[in-house]
Order: C-alpha cells, then structure tokens, then sequence
C-alpha cells in the first residue's frame, strides 16, 4: 500500500499543469461509467459484514466497498498516469514507442507495422471525426469525398542511453511493488 501512497503523491504533483489536468479530467469523465460499475460489483459481490444489516440482501458490504474503492482509485491512478504520458508525448512518438515495445511480440506472429498504422490512424480519425449531436445521426452521416487512403509514417527515433534507464528504472518499480 505505501507504493500506491507514492503514486498518488507523484501524479498529484502532475495535476499542477494544466495539460496533464485538462487530459486527466477528461479521461477520467470518459471512465466514470467503468468506474461506478467496479464500485457497485464489487460492494454487492465480495462477501463482508453488511453495511445496513436491515435491506438484507440489498445492502453492499463493508469489505466489498472497501476492495472497490481500492480498484477504483488504482484505475483512476493508472488514468491519470496516462494522462501525464499522453500530455508529454506527441502522438507520433508515442506511437512509435509501442511498434518499439512490441519487437519482442513478432516472434509470435504479431505485426507490429501494421499495428502502428491502424492505431495511429484510428486516432487522427478520433481527433478530426465530426461531433454529431446524437450517436444516430453519426451512424446516417456519410463519410467526405476525401475519405479515401492515407499515408501514415513514423520517423525512426534513435536508442538512447536514457531509454535503457527508464526501463530499468520501470522494471525495478515494478519488482518493488511485487516483492
């Protein structure tokens, strides 16, 4: 628990600049039906002393708000975290560190070009997509004339020193947080 204490304290931080608070708060109302629904699982599923003993079977109990509380704030931590990760990175970069990340994963088959060209053009599409007023009415627009192929590129990033730290950096956080 006093590793989830540090992250709450150093994502805290983050909420100091704008960028990070502006992404955060807005994944965080995109996720607060996911949440609310973890919350309420969780209180009326785990097993525990009832918290109005009088509803009976209607009453969500004390370990199981507990637990869902608990979830709900390390998703909302994990969200915020990558809020500061998308507030920081651009888009082409942050692309191009996942086609990176998933070198390992071609052994199995994946193909990671592939993967990197319908990510990053899902999100140009997420951020230039028109904002209908009802989801209907974006199901009967027609797509532009203009709505043909695109060419999608990534500069290659060069291996730096500083790469090899963070990850071991991440890896021992990681092993900290397990151990």
């Amino acid at each position: 628990m006093p590793q989830l204490a540090l992250l709450a304290v150093v994502l805290a931080t983050a909420f100091l600049f704008e960028s990070v608070r502006h992404e955060a708060w807005r994944l965080l109302r995109r996720t607060r039906w996911l949440m609310a629904v973890l919350l309420v699982t969780y209180a009326y599923t785990l097993p525990g002393i009832l918290l109005w003993p009088s509803l009976e079977w209607a009453s969500p109990t004390m370990e199981g708000l507990l637990q869902g509380t608990l979830r709900v704030g390390r998703l909302a931590l994990m969200i915020i975290g990558l809020a500061v990760l998308l507030a920081s990175t651009p888009r082409a970069r942050l692309i191009y560190g996942l086609y990176g990340l998933a070198r390992p994963l071609a052994w199995l088959g994946f193909d990671r070009r592939a993967f990197a060209v319908r990510l990053g053009l899902t999100l140009d599409y997420v951020e230039h997509a028109p904002k209908p007023a009802r989801w209907l009415d974006a199901l009967r627009t027609p797509l532009p004339d203009d709505a043909g192929p695109a060419t999608y590129t990534l500069r290659a990033e060069r291996w730096q020193a500083c790469d090899s730290a963070v990850i071991l950096a991440g890896l021992i956080g990681v092993w900290i947080v397990l151990a």
